[in-house]
């Protein structure tokens, strides 16, 4: 893996899923699902922060491994708050 290249395609998708798609918000709304649809963003957005977080530890010490473990049950929560409604199959 090239870690520039990883964090600035991170960068980049993360970029993507902040950008509004009023299309997308739009038809979410038809279909009476936009407070979901926010929630799953949501939740990505936490997940792509916590990629972000990992991805910047380059050497760890003792003090960064419970810094991995609070950003390992961070995107635990996220999962579950993602799918929590059975949107993952």
């Amino acid at each position: 893996m090239r870690p520039l290249a990883y964090q600035r395609a991170l960068d980049l998708f993360t970029e993507s899923v902040i950008k509004p798609d009023y299309e997308l918000r739009s038809n979410a709304g038809y279909q009476d699902c936009y407070a979901e649809l926010m929630e799953i963003r949501q939740s990505c957005l936490t997940y792509l922060k916590t990629l972000k977080e990992i991805n910047d530890i380059e050497a760890l010490d003792e003090s960064d491994l419970v810094e991995v473990e609070k950003t390992a049950a961070t995107k635990e929560a996220s999962r579950k708050l993602a799918f929590a409604r059975g949107e993952y199959t």
